[in-house]
């Protein structure tokens, strides 16, 4: 009997829900659903001979799994085990990089920068008000200075916070930070232990609990009505029964004790967010169901049904200026400076293809049928002339419009381009991770959804951590730009919103891409400029010259120090130049 053609493809997703299982116990069911299924349907290997053969082949990868389901439990509970001793510390603790962002966090911390004080948390990034106070420090430790103390906001204020930064070991090549935070509402360290463990008296004790939460010897003196010169002589008894000789070797002492566990729980904030989550990445958390009206209410209904949901901001008599967004994509990818917009007197215009964020999918469809859709999209706000600007795997997209409406495109931009692959060196020019999803797209496009469930896993559980490890090869020019609030909330909600279905969006945006995109390019009529960073990591600057030899009125315009989100990194730039030109 015939093997079935696509028996292969459902072993590959079958191995593949194995492994899922692994880190997903709430699979178990749909797993052995799926296997009885597998193992009972006509014409596959284990037909007639029984499930045995089948079941042998997949035994490997269930052992492999289970042994990877227990790493995970023995990890999950030693993390568990160390976050629930952070959070039972009196002092507040995190671990951030050079630039703020947030690794891990206590509940104490967790607490003082949710007071609206002089610490806060803006995008994953731990910031101070104003901001240059805790940047400056970041920068002067990261130089060298080592331990470094840094007091915020004015004596008394209610969220003024004692911040003491410390150096730690590099992570990738980056150093980083361990930022210990007390404030007046932070809680103190037991007296009685602090009597019983370093033989202090109770005033003793009680003044060396207010050295802990940070507060100046005057603030101890006005706190515990007494003089300073009393406060000056129970600090120096301090002092010499722990044995040390400055404020910070004794809480580097302090610190170094178990009286931290004698410290009551802290009660928990109502609903603490992750720190990776802390700036407002609405309304993806409760974006309308598919085909419905997007969040901002934009959108277009197609003549087959399709829902095409979009963006439209800048002046509304401005030139207007499409832009195709890139692969993992949305209309929230774009800049969130409207300013820009204004100043240019640009009307910019980000439509969502099929299957991102609130548009309708369409499996079935090509690259060049993305230049209907804009047909109407155009044709629906009557636009008259405009131009493109397509970035990263966006640039086939804006190619296939350009060509459709010669006559009605202006100009045509493309950054970070993303060229057609047309032999298996072309691959080449592209990043490991971002290549082995374009050969599997290729040459395996069954293994493709397998690989992909991860990247969607790691966008839906921390998408401010995704973020921070995708920056963790940018180049300078990415981070500085990726460092605004604003973009990285923007961003990580364009993220959100491009995997709000799942892998198979993805799947069917690298199969385009991966294949023969169908596009007869020596017809291009509008003028090419393409931007591309020197330093883009993902897809080398390489590549723009050889689609720039396809085209018949392209140039390549290099951005030094930039990588791939050049196209944020030099927004106004590209803008200016595209209409202006």
């Amino acid at each position: 009997m015939p093997v079935p053609s696509d028996t292969h493809a459902r072993l590959s997703d079958l191995i593949g829900l194995i492994y899922d299982t692994a880190s997903r116990p709430g699979l178990w069911p749909q797993l052995l659903d799926r296997l009885s299924a597998f193992l009972d349907r006509p014409g596959t290997p284990a037909d007639g001979d029984g499930a045995e053969p089948m079941l042998a082949l997949l035994a490997p990868h269930f052992v492999r799994a289970h042994d990877m389901q227990r790493r995970l439990a023995e990890s999950d509970a030693a993390r568990d085990l160390l976050d629930g001793v952070l959070d039972r510390l009196p002092l507040g603790m995190a671990v951030v990089r050079g630039d703020g962002a947030v690794l891990c966090i206590n509940a104490a911390l967790q607490a003082l920068t949710q007071q609206n004080g002089a610490l806060a948390q803006e995008a994953g990034r731990l910031v101070s008000r104003p901001r240059e106070l805790l940047a400056g420090t970041l920068d002067l430790a990261q130089s060298g200075a080592g331990e470094l103390p840094l007091r915020l906001g004015q004596t008394g204020m209610a969220g003024a916070v004692s911040l003491w930064i410390s150096r730690l070991g590099p992570a990738n090549g980056s150093p980083l930070f361990l930022v210990m935070a007390a404030g007046p509402a932070s809680r103190a360290l037991s007296q009685e232990g602090l009597c019983a463990l370093f033989g202090l008296t109770p005033a003793e004790a009680r003044v060396t609990q207010q050295i802990t939460l940070g507060r100046s010897l005057d603030e101890i003196a006005v706190g515990l009505s007494v003089s300073l010169n009393t406060v000056k002589t129970h600090l120096k008894r301090v002092f010499s029964k722990v044995g040390v000789r400055r404020q910070p070797e004794l809480l580097q002492a302090i610190y170094s004790s178990p009286l931290w566990l004698q410290a009551p729980p802290a009660p928990a904030p109502a609903a603490l967010p992750s720190p990776f989550a802390a700036q407002p990445v609405a309304p993806y958390a409760l974006a309308a169901a598919p085909g419905q009206n997007g969040a901002d209410g934009l959108g277009l209904r197609l003549a087959d049904g399709r829902w095409l949901a979009y963006s439209d901001s800048g002046p509304a008599d401005g030139r207007p200026v499409l832009l195709m967004h890139g692969l993992a994509g949305s209309r929230f990818l774009r800049h969130p400076d409207d300013g820009v917009l204004h100043r240019l007197r640009l009307r910019l215009i980000v439509p969502e293809r099929p299957g991102s964020g609130d548009s309708d999918p369409l499996p079935t469809r090509s690259i060049a049928d993305w230049a209907a859709d804009m047909a109407a999209l155009v044709g629906q706000l009557r636009l008259g002339r405009y131009s493109l600007l397509g970035y990263s795997a966006g640039a086939p997209y804006a190619l296939a419009v350009a060509l459709a409406d010669p006559v009605r495109v202006e100009q045509l931009g493309l950054v970070a381009a993303m060229p057609p692959i047309e032999r298996i060196d072309d691959l080449g020019a592209y990043a490991p991770s971002l290549r082995m999803s374009l050969m599997l797209a290729r040459h395996a496009p069954a293994l493709l959804p397998p690989l992909l469930r991860g990247t969607v896993k790691s966008v839906r559980a921390d998408v401010y951590r995704h973020l921070e490890q995708t920056l963790d090869s940018a180049t300078e020019a990415d981070r500085l730009a990726l460092a605004d609030p604003r973009l990285r909330a923007s961003y990580a909600q364009g993220l959100l919103a491009s995997v709000r279905r799942g892998e198979q969006d993805l799947v069917t945006e690298l199969l385009l891409l991966a294949r023969p995109w169908e596009l007869d390019l020596s017809r291009l009529q509008p003028p090419v400029r393409l931007w591309h960073g020197e330093g883009d990591g993902m897809v080398a600057i390489e590549a723009a010259h050889k689609l720039a030899e396809r085209l018949p009125r392209a140039r390549v315009l290099p951005l030094p120090e930039a990588g791939h989100y050049a196209l944020y990194s030099h927004w106004t730039r590209i803008l200016a130049e595209l209409v202006g030109g």
